[in-house]
């Protein structure tokens, strides 16, 4: 249970981390940046996408039984 809680918390912090810094804060983060304006923004989008998909497969995880908690499917 307790494996379950800390994958959930994990991930939910993973998604506000990413919808707060990454999604409110990505202009000034691109502006902050020496590299092309395209790049950069590509690149800062593509990181959020990963920490919202990430934070979201943590949850979903957590909810469907843990870690333990695999099938076998054959």
């Amino acid at each position: 249970m307790a494996a379950r809680a800390l994958l959930m918390t994990v991930g939910v912090v993973g998604i506000v981390a990413g919808g707060v810094v990454l999604f409110f804060w990505h202009g000034r983060i691109v502006q902050l940046t020496d590299w092309p304006r395209l790049y950069s923004g590509v690149l800062f989008r593509l990181a959020e996408a990963a920490v919202l998909y990430g934070g979201s497969w943590l949850c979903v995880r957590a909810w469907n039984g843990g870690p333990g908690n695999r099938e076998e499917t054959a």
